[in-house]
């Protein structure tokens, strides 16, 4: 049995009062398959990916009225293998879906987490993997984790999973602030009052424990997407690149010579107007657009759209003189000077680039530090404007 930190006194514990179970040999290589004499059953092996996600799995489990557990990680050391923030959702049969870790404890969580739904308690664990153990999942040295098991119902409400699922959906970026002494959850949406630290976390992306130690604020926010507006050639080599960096890219163009196939495999690629494709897939504050056919027929009306949305970064192919006459464009299609000006023109960070890689690379950079450092967007349609 893992030995655990009750939820009541987490806030006030050091590091080392915490006492840690640590996973050896034979519970990495059996623990999920037998742990406390019983059948631990890992449903996590279907192909169905969006059945892998343990808060929509949560709520469906407890609308189908199993009693379930969330298990959350919210601090790790060394080598953890996987990051604050999270999940794994069991019910009390131990049926378990999500990782908290390479699969090294899982077993000593769902143990721990079917104790916790019979008691109704939440509780914090320390697990630590031993070196050897460490080695055989893929880990160059030994790492531990502390995890919150609390439960659905006493601890994060039906109704607030439901809620959260649902803004998530929504790419709707969410941060969960969660009572280690009690379980309790509450949902805060980006510009809603709240906390300091659930402020910060909607700035930094980063999941962790509040300054007071108290409390665990889990951020949620949509996967990055980059809408390229131009199948040129410097947009064959912008998305193999965003990819990488985990971007969902789609390209739009409705010039057919330049949108084919054979110049875009396995992309994402529309051969229609901006105007008519976007309003079927909406953007969000969450999306870049990169405007970089040069040419504003098509470039005009999806710069406005990504304005209008708010999109965390929004850029222009073309010199400062070009640059200049799209303004004023703008401002007859009744966007404001503070909403134009957002607009990075010319495009990318100024790195010198001059081949279509290069420049590439330049809009890259430009896009993910914008995301990194990026504000809250406000709307930012003049009155009276039309639509896209």
């Amino acid at each position: 049995m893992a030995q655990s930190g009750r939820g009541k006194s987490a806030g006030g514990m050091a590091e080392n009062q915490w006492p840690t179970h640590y996973i050896g040999r034979r519970a990495a290589t059996a623990g999920l398959m037998a742990c406390s004499g019983g059948t631990i059953r890992d449903i996590s092996m279907t192909n169905d990916a969006d059945a892998h996600d343990p808060l929509l799995l949560a709520q469906a489990w407890s609308q189908q009225g199993r009693a379930v557990a969330l298990a959350t990680v919210i601090e790790t050391w060394g080598s953890a293998p996987r990051p604050v923030g999270s999940h794994l959702v069991i019910d009390e049969d131990g049926n378990f879906d999500g990782s908290v870790s390479g699969g090294c404890v899982e077993g000593a969580v769902v143990t721990e987490a079917v104790e916790v739904i019979a008691s109704g308690e939440a509780r914090v664990f320390s697990f630590g993997v031993a070196d050897e153990t460490a080695w055989q999942v893929g880990l160059s040295c030994g790492g531990q984790i502390r995890v919150l098991v609390q439960t659905v119902g006493a601890g994060l409400d039906l109704t607030s999973l439901s809620r959260l699922n649902e803004l998530r959906a929504g790419r709707r970026a969410v941060a969960c602030l969660t009572d280690l002494a009690t379980g309790r959850t509450r949902v805060f949406t980006e510009g809603e009052e709240g906390p300091d630290d659930v402020k910060a976390a909607f700035v930094t992306g980063v999941s962790r424990l509040a300054a007071d130690g108290r409390c665990f604020v889990n951020i949620y926010r949509p996967p990055p997407r980059l809408v390229i507006i131009g199948a040129v050639h410097i947009a064959q080599a912008l998305v193999p690149m965003a990819e990488i960096a985990r971007f969902s890219t789609v390209v739009i163009d409705p010039r057919t010579a330049f949108a084919t196939p054979e110049r875009f495999g396995g992309v994402d690629l529309i051969a229609d107007w901006p105007e008519d494709v976007l309003p079927q897939r909406p953007l969000d504050a969450y999306t870049a657009l990169a405007a970089i056919t040069h040419d504003p027929k098509i470039d005009d009306a999806a710069l406005k759209a990504a304005l209008v949305a708010g999109c965390f970064y929004v850029g222009a192919l073309g010199s400062r003189k070009t640059h200049g006459k799209r303004v004023e464009r703008l401002q007859a299609l009744g966007l404001t000077p503070d909403a134009i000006a957002r607009i990075s023109a010319p495009i990318g960070l100024s790195i010198g680039a001059a081949t279509p890689a290069e420049i590439a690379v330049s809009i890259l950079a430009d896009i993910i530090q914008s995301l990194r450092t990026r504000p809250v967007v406000e709307t930012v349609f003049a009155p009276g404007a039309g639509d896209v």
